[in-house]
């Protein structure tokens, strides 16, 4: 596993999971809700996607493998994308799926380029959603599908949510989540049109965990859970803000097209 960024207790939610838990599906839902989104965005054999902040590249490869699509995958994290493009020839997929450098907010792709762009979990944790979500929709083409899967209130969060959050989740990303009629409104301003929501419980995925992680990573999951009691003592915080604050906080994939 990589080192750490930081301690068990400070890391942000995503880092925590990642590089003290060793999972490597961390978005709302797993795969079971990427599926989700490449059927509302019709991926099929031969199609031409882009993942906008594909870090590891996890999910580009199991579609490329399950649909026979094409896939480009842009990270601004040079060590991410060199390691997306590491499991590409581990899976036998390179020819299918490519990974390199990307600006979200600069996309590095002419215009009218893909057939479907799709980014998850993403939008949480940039400034500039608008600038982010513009440039998904210039560079598909027209009539194209645009899918978002991000992190979503059920109605306005309160205070006391805000709080906990600082202590047992990643702040940063629930404080720059929106609502799902905001993103709804925010998506339509950006001009995608034919909007589709799919809503989503958060959970911790026990059941889906095997699957997504693999027998062998997902047993080094649970030895952890088990006998790491620092690691044992956040996840349970984790997972107890996420069960407290169940009536605030979901997940949606958000499907349109471009005009």
């Amino acid at each position: 596993m990589e080192e750490a960024k930081c301690s068990i207790e400070q890391c942000d939610i995503f880092d925590f999971m990642a590089y003290h838990v060793g999972m490597t599906v961390l978005h709302p839902g797993g795969l079971w809700a990427t599926e989700r989104l490449a059927e509302k965005c019709h991926i099929a054999k031969g199609s031409r996607v882009l993942d906008v902040g594909c870090g590891k590249g996890i999910s580009a490869v199991y579609l490329a493998k399950r649909y026979g699509c094409q896939i480009m995958g842009v990270d601004i994290e040079e060590r991410l994308v060199e390691q997306a493009n590491e499991l590409a020839r581990r899976r036998k997929v390179s020819g299918q799926v490519r990974f390199q450098i990307g600006d979200a907010l600069d996309l590095p792709f002419p215009a009218n380029e893909f057939d479907v762009t799709f980014s998850q979990a993403f939008l949480i944790l940039v400034a500039d959603k608008k600038q982010a979500i513009r440039e998904a929709i210039r560079v598909t083409k027209p009539g194209g599908f645009i899918g978002w899967l991000e992190l979503s209130f059920y109605k306005q969060p309160t205070d006391s949510l805000f709080r906990a959050a600082t202590s047992s989740a990643c702040a940063f990303c629930i404080r720059n989540t929106i609502t799902f009629d905001e993103w709804k409104a925010l998506f339509q301003e950006c001009g995608m049109v034919d909007l589709e929501v799919v809503t989503g419980e958060m959970g911790m995925r026990q059941r889906r965990m095997f699957r997504d992680e693999g027998f062998l990573n997902a047993a080094k999951i649970m030895w952890k859970w088990l006998f790491n009691a620092r690691i044992r003592k956040r996840m349970d915080a984790v997972f107890e803000f996420f069960r407290e604050y169940s009536e605030y906080i979901g997940y949606g994939i958000y499907v349109g097209r471009k005009q």
